[in-house]
């Protein structure tokens, strides 16, 4: 009897139950989708990704995106994380800026204000992966709710934009 209760106890404490993982064939993107989310636009550059409740995507603010984009120059990532770590206009200097030039990845985390309607000032926080997939290649993926609800939707950001997966010969690379 002890034992069914801890499996319970555990069962009930784990988190939230993964729906599955998607892939996007043409762009060869895989990432973690959480139960509920759904992919809801696909093209052959991007995808988009709303999440369960129509009140997250209106009261929340909640929006992903994963899209592949071109940067050209040399060290292109060095040059974006140098850019992120300074005040642009309505954008604040970034919370946290994470380069892994071997691996070709950068993990920015920002907030942004923008004018809504009837001129309400609203301010979202971002979360942003950037992954090489080739000489100037990039998929970019952008998970950001309005900065007051972010929080709540952490953990589901966190599988669907740190947990994207990118192509490689012979298979996925994570």
């Amino acid at each position: 009897m002890p034992f069914v209760l801890i499996v319970l106890f555990a069962g009930l404490f784990s988190g939230p139950v993964l729906a599955g993982v998607y892939r996007h064939a043409e762009m060869g993107v895989a990432i973690v989708l959480p139960a509920g989310w759904a992919v809801h636009s696909v093209q052959a550059e991007q995808l988009v990704v709303w999440p369960p409740k129509r009140e997250d995507r209106e009261r929340g603010g909640v929006a992903v995106l994963i899209a592949r984009q071109a940067l050209r120059g040399k060290e292109p990532l060095s040059r974006l994380a140098a850019r992120f770590r300074r005040t642009d206009g309505a954008r604040e200097a970034a919370q946290s800026v994470n380069l892994d030039k071997r691996g070709g990845r950068l993990v920015l985390s920002y907030r942004e204000g923008q004018y809504v309607q009837h001129g309400l000032w609203i301010v979202s926080q971002r979360l942003v992966v950037w992954q090489q997939v080739g000489k100037g290649r990039f998929v970019r993926a952008q998970c950001s709710a309005n900065a007051a609800e972010f929080a709540r939707y952490r953990r589901a950001f966190t599988d669907i934009c740190m947990g994207m997966t990118l192509p490689v010969k012979g298979g996925v690379k994570s």
